[in-house]
């Protein structure tokens, strides 16, 4: 598998330090807002609480994603015009999805339709680029779910774009079920495959593509797309096919990736555990996900956007957090490595503080239990701000300073693709 090229004057190393960092810094607005949110002292109006989600669906987990399509697509880039792309690509997202952030906070209708457009600019670019290096670099499952994923981002930002000029334009020229088919798309397409993709490649050594791997992959792409058109069009059957192609993916999933956790040291402050976290959290996750379109499928509720929203944050958080920040943490805890680290014991609050505040959180929506909101909040929460800290401080500590490449735990004996 893949070392890692964030070393000091490696391909890209500047450009995914700094999208992790900008990740960092509008993270910091997505906590601040969920930690204020989670106390009720206040109602919040609609426009922050649309600045929480997408401070973290484009703020921290997009700009991460990018520096990880960098970072699993660079290695040995040498063509100086392709460099140069994703140089201004990088440069692009850095500046636009924290400017959309804030158009979302201003509750502007036409400034989000008019700052969206740059950043899928940004996103169809980042797309581009990564088909230029397939015939550049091996082509393995993570970096084939990652082409699948951007190629979902693409159609849910697509979609949540001409929502925005929809809703300034104060005209109706999409479907009914736009605002279903833009979210399916970015949670169910998009992240779940990220999520695999980042786990497999930091736990499992596949050399390249395997035939299970392929269909995993292919599964997890076709259902998000038809998820995507069954809540766009309010189609029952399309919703309903989603359902086997998801469960075939994530037991396929399960059955390849289950003896690397077995080798995972849940107490050792590593980024490993980070990872193998990641796989219970997505199988959790696809299970909510089922449940909650069965229930759509079986008309306990008319469409998606009518699902109660304590479910719906429940499942968001076990993808937002579990799944993705676990996955970004893990990577920057690679990507920020150095022999002098920064608040050394970080690494335990985050984890434990983190993932425990999170499960008692989703726990306490799903049994719709908001008054105990109150007690896991600040836990995660606090426990979230204390990795931005230190990991934003180790990152821009090895600006200019030589930093070991991340390693991979490599397979025992003999490779056998599964």
């Amino acid at each position: 598998m893949q070392e890692g090229n964030v070393r000091s004057g490696a391909p890209y190393s500047t450009e995914i330090r700094w999208l992790f960092q900008a990740g960092l810094l509008v993270f910091v607005v997505t906590v601040s807002i969920g930690i204020l949110n989670g106390f009720h002292f206040v109602t919040l109006p609609r426009q922050v609480l649309l600045t929480h989600v997408h401070a973290g669906t484009l703020g921290w987990i997009t700009l991460g994603v990018i520096a990880t399509c960098i970072w699993l697509f660079g290695e040995d880039e040498s063509a100086p015009r392709s460099r140069r792309a994703m140089q201004w690509l990088s440069l692009l997202a850095a500046i636009a999805v924290p400017v959309y952030v804030l158009a979302f906070l201003s509750g502007n209708l036409l400034a989000r339709a008019i700052f969206g457009i740059p950043v899928l600019v940004a996103i169809v670019g980042v797309l581009g680029w990564l088909i230029t290096r397939i015939g550049q670099v091996r082509l393995t499952v993570p970096r084939l779910a990652v082409l699948a994923a951007i190629a979902t981002l693409v159609i849910g930002s697509t979609i949540g774009v001409l929502v925005q000029l929809e809703l300034a334009s104060k005209s109706a020229f999409l479907p009914e079920g736009a605002i279903g088919g833009h979210v399916t798309a970015q949670v169910v397409g998009y992240l779940v495959l990220i999520g695999m993709a980042i786990s497999e490649w930091r736990l499992k050594d596949t050399p390249g593509l395997t035939w299970p791997g392929i269909i995993q992959v292919g599964l997890l792409f076709l259902g998000g797309v038809l998820i995507t058109i069954g809540a766009l069009l309010n189609v029952q059957a399309l919703l309903g096919a989603f359902i086997p192609a998801e469960l075939a993916a994530v037991i396929i999933y399960c059955v390849r990736l289950g003896p690397q956790l077995r080798r995972v040291d849940w107490l050792a402050p590593t980024s490993e555990r980070h990872f193998g976290l990641v796989v219970p959290y997505l199988v959790l996750n696809l299970a909510l996900l089922i449940w909650l379109i069965a229930g759509v499928v079986t008309k306990t509720y008319a469409r998606i956007e009518l699902i109660p929203l304590w479910l719906i944050f429940a499942f968001d958080h076990t993808m937002f957090i579990g799944v993705m920040s676990n996955s970004l943490f893990g990577l920057i805890q690679q990507a920020s490595r150095s022999d002098e680290r920064f608040w050394p014991w970080a690494e335990q609050v985050v984890f434990w503080g983190m993932n425990g505040g999170m499960i008692g959180f989703v726990l306490t929506l799903a049994a719709d239990q908001r008054q105990l909101e109150k007690l896991f909040t600040p836990i995660m929460g606090g426990s979230i701000l204390v990795g931005i800290v230190a990991y934003s401080v180790r990152l821009q500590r090895l600006r200019g300073a030589a930093a070991p490449a991340p390693t991979l735990p490599r397979q025992r004996g003999r490779e056998i693709p599964a």
